[in-house]
């Protein structure tokens, strides 16, 4: 498989989940985005449960396909993140949260979510800290990203009144990264070999007189 089919699956697989968590929360009756997780809007017996867990497994077929390629060209640690944050999203999306709450089914939800949580968060700090000395703009852009997905994400426990709000702004921290280098990833490929290379022609002075 090519880097850039991996890049585009990588993209199709965030937009695929961020379009489905706002149109179902659009037209879930009663839904507070504010304080309910993007965890309820799959739960059993709502009617956009399946769309959110095709959505789910979206981004975990991208983000595994992409995780190669940011070992590649980052680094194995960012690579291992990815790769969590993606088995975890598929683990959530097969248990999904229970028609009886707070019940097992709950739980083991629960215990993916956590675990993606954490491994979207950190993923932009090691990126970030992987650049720090060949790409310093890249590196500083990336560690506020995880700054801002971690603070988010760990939000989420304390501030129960606004936690699906600060889930959302994780969520979409997180996600523009991997957006982010997928895009820097299809750019990179688009360009033809040798062609950030090869400097423009400048054309030659005449050191005579003229005639």
């Amino acid at each position: 498989m090519s880097d850039r089919l991996r890049a585009l699956l990588a993209l199709g697989g965030v937009l695929a989940l961020t379009a489905s968590w706002v149109l179902a929360g659009v037209v879930t009756d009663g839904f507070d985005p504010v304080r309910q997780s993007i965890s309820q809007l799959q739960r059993d017996g709502t009617a956009t449960g399946r769309a959110m867990t095709a959505s789910f497994l979206a981004f975990s077929v991208g983000a595994l396909a992409l995780a190669p390629v940011l070992g590649r060209r980052i680094g194995r640690a960012p690579q291992v993140a990815l790769t969590v944050a993606a088995l975890a999203t598929a683990g959530a999306a097969a248990s999904p949260l229970g028609e009886v709450r707070g019940g097992m089914q709950d739980a083991v939800h629960l215990t993916f979510g956590t675990a993606g949580y954490a491994s979207l968060s950190v993923l932009p700090l090691l990126a970030g800290w992987a650049l720090r000395r060949e790409a310093p703009r890249a590196s500083s852009m990336s560690l506020m990203l995880g700054a801002l997905t971690a603070a988010s994400l760990l939000g989420t426990v304390p501030a129960e009144a606004v936690s699906g709000a600060l889930q959302r702004v994780g969520f979409l921290a997180g996600h523009l990264w991997i957006a982010g280098f997928a895009v820097a990833v299809l750019l990179r490929e688009s360009r033809a070999p040798g062609q950030e290379s090869v400097p423009p022609a400048r054309p030659r002075r005449r050191s005579g007189p003229p005639g």
